[in-house]
C-alpha cells in the first residue's frame, strides 16, 4: 500500500453496516451448484459484495434493483453494505486498508482520481460492449468517470447543484416561487418573507457547494486547474462568500449550526420537518426530501448573477469496479443492470440522479411524478445554462473541506472575521493540497 494510500484510508471499521444477500432469502447458492444462464451456459455461482452510501429511501430501492438482478442473473448472488455519506469513505478506507475492499463501489467525483492513482480501481473499458452497454449514453456523461484517458467510473445518474424548495410551503404564506433566472437579491427576498412567517428562508447546508458555484461564478475555480493549490487568486471573493453567509445567519434567514445540526440526515432536515422553506442541496436529493414529506417538493436552479458561469452538470455519483475483485464481469453486469434494465430504473426513479442512458429517460417519462418531473426539467435546462465541470478534485480535498467547514463555523459564530477566515483559508489550505 503506498504512502499516500495510508494517509488517504484512515478511519474507524463502523458498526451498524449492511452485510447480508440481497436475494429475498439472504442465503447464497451452495458453492458446488451450477446455474444456467438466459443463453443455456452453465455458469458456477457466483458471489460479489457492492457498497454504497445514502438514504434509507435509497438503500430500500437498491435492495429492490438488486434482487431484480439476481432474478435476471442466478448464479451471482450480491452481498450489500451500506452506510450514510459521512461515514462512507471512513469505513472504505478501513476495508482497504485490511484488504477487504468491495468488488463493486459507489464512488464519488471527489475521491476518484485518488483511488485511480492509488490503483485501488480497475478500467472499466474492456467491459464496454460486452458486459456493459453504452450506446443509448452521450459521450459527455461518460467523460467525468475518465482519469488518464482511462474509463473507472461509469455515472449512476446526472446532477447539479440546485436549491429544492417546499411549494406547498410557499402556496400557505402565499409566497410567489422565484423564476429560474432569479438572483441572490430574489433569494434574501424569498428569506425575508419567509422569516416573517416565523420559518427559515433556507436551511443551512453545503457551504463547500456554495464555495465551489460562487468562486465559479466570479471566473475562477477553487482547486487549481492546472497544478496544486488554490485557482482563485483574489482572496476578496472567499471573504465576501463568508460575509454572505455570516449576514444570513444573523438576520435569522438561514439557522445557526447548532439548530442545523440537529438533524438527522436529508430526511430528517428543517424542509422536512416544516421548518424551512427551502434546502440547497445536489438535484438527485430532492427525491430523498420528497418521500420523506407528503409535501410537494420541487426544484430551482442556484440563483446568479452569473449561474450560468457558476453551474454545472456533475455525476451524482459512480459505479466503479475494484482492481483487487475476482470476478470483474459479474460486477460489470451488475453496471449494465443499473444503467439500461427499464425495470430497475422504474424502481430508482432518478433518486440517484437523472438516467444517463436516452433510451431509459424516455421510458421513464410517462412514470414521472411532480417532484421527479421537476428534477428533469431542471436537468434540461442547466445543458443550455451551466458552464463545463471542473477537473476532479485533487488529492487532499477531504482536509480542505473540513477545514472550509470549521472556519465557516467560526464566522458563523463571530469567533473570526469573513477577512480573516480567507486568509487562514488561503494559508492551510495551501499547505495541504501543495503537500500531497
Amino acid at each position: 500500500m503506498k504512502k499516500a494510500v495510508a494517509i488517504l484510508l484512515t478511519g474507524i471499521l463502523l458498526t451498524g453496516v449492511c452485510m447480508t444477500g440481497c436475494s429475498g432469502s439472504g442465503e447464497t447458492e451452495p458453492e458446488n451448484t451450477e446455474q444456467t444462464d438466459q443463453s443455456g451456459g452453465e455458469n458456477e455461482p457466483v458471489t460479489i459484495r457492492f457498497s454504497w452510501w445514502g438514504s434509507q429511501a435509497r438503500n430500500d430501492q437498491t435492495q429492490e434493483v438488486v434482487d431484480l438482478f439476481e432474478e435476471e442473473y442466478p448464479w451471482i448472488t450480491v452481498e450489500c453494505e451500506f452506510v450514510d455519506w459521512d461515514q462512507y469513505f471512513n469505513n472504505l478506507s478501513t476495508q482497504i486498508a485490511a484488504g477487504d475492499m468491495p468488488d463493486i463501489l459507489q464512488h464519488d467525483y471527489r475521491y476518484l482520481e485518488t483511488y485511480v492513482n492509488n490503483d485501488l480501481l480497475m478500467p472499466l473499458d474492456q467491459f464496454v460492449g460486452d458486459e456493459i452497454d453504452l450506446s443509448d449514453v452521450d459521450d459527455s456523461y461518460l467523460s467525468g468517470g475518465i482519469v488518464n484517458d482511462e474509463m473507472y467510473g461509469i455515472s449512476l445518474g446526472m446532477n447539479t447543484f440546485a436549491v429544492e424548495y417546499d411549494e406547498t410551503t410557499f402556496e400557505k404564506y402565499g409566497i410567489e416561487v422565484p423564476d429560474r433566472d432569479w438572483t441572490y437579491d430574489d433569494f434574501v427576498d424569498v428569506c425575508r418573507q419567509f422569516k416573517e412567517n416565523g420559518i427559515y428562508g433556507c436551511d443551512l447546508t453545503n457551504f463547500e457547494d456554495w464555495a465551489l458555484y460562487w468562486i465559479r461564478t466570479k471566473g475562477a475555480t477553487l482547486y487549481s486547474q492546472e497544478g496544486k493549490g488554490l485557482g482563485y487568486e483574489d482572496d476578496s471573493i472567499m471573504e465576501e462568500l463568508f460575509q454572505m453567509r455570516l449576514d444570513l445567519v444573523k438576520e435569522g434567514l438561514l439557522p445557526t449550526p447548532d439548530v442545523a445540526n440537529q438533524a438527522s440526515g436529508t430526511e430528517d432536515s428543517l424542509i422536512v420537518r416544516g421548518d424551512a422553506a427551502m434546502v440547497t442541496y445536489w438535484s438527485n436529493a430532492t427525491a430523498a426530501v420528497a418521500n420523506a414529506t407528503d409535501d410537494t417538493i420541487k426544484v430551482l436552479p442556484m440563483f446568479g448573477p452569473d449561474a450560468d458561469k457558476g453551474s454545472y452538470i456533475k455525476p451524482s455519483m459512480f459505479l466503479s469496479i475494484s482492481a483487487q475483485t475476482e470476478h470483474p464481469e459479474e460486477c460489470a453486469l451488475l453496471i449494465d443492470f443499473f444503467t439500461n434494465n427499464v425495470e430497475a430504473n422504474q424502481v430508482m426513479m432518478g433518486e440517484r440522479g437523472v438516467p444517463i442512458s436516452s433510451a431509459i429517460r424516455e421510458a421513464l417519462k410517462p412514470d414521472l411524478d411532480t417532484t421527479s418531473q421537476a428534477i428533469f426539467d431542471l436537468l434540461d435546462y442547466s445543458k443550455e445554462h451551466s458552464s463545463p465541470i471542473d477537473n476532479p478534485d485533487p488529492e487532499g480535498a477531504g482536509e480542505v473541506v473540513t477545514l472550509l467547514q470549521e472556519l465557516e463555523e467560526k464566522v458563523l459564530y463571530e469567533e473570526i472575521t469573513p477577512a480573516e477566515a480567507a486568509a487562514q483559508f488561503r494559508t492551510e489550505a495551501t499547505a495541504i493540497l501543495e503537500g500531497k
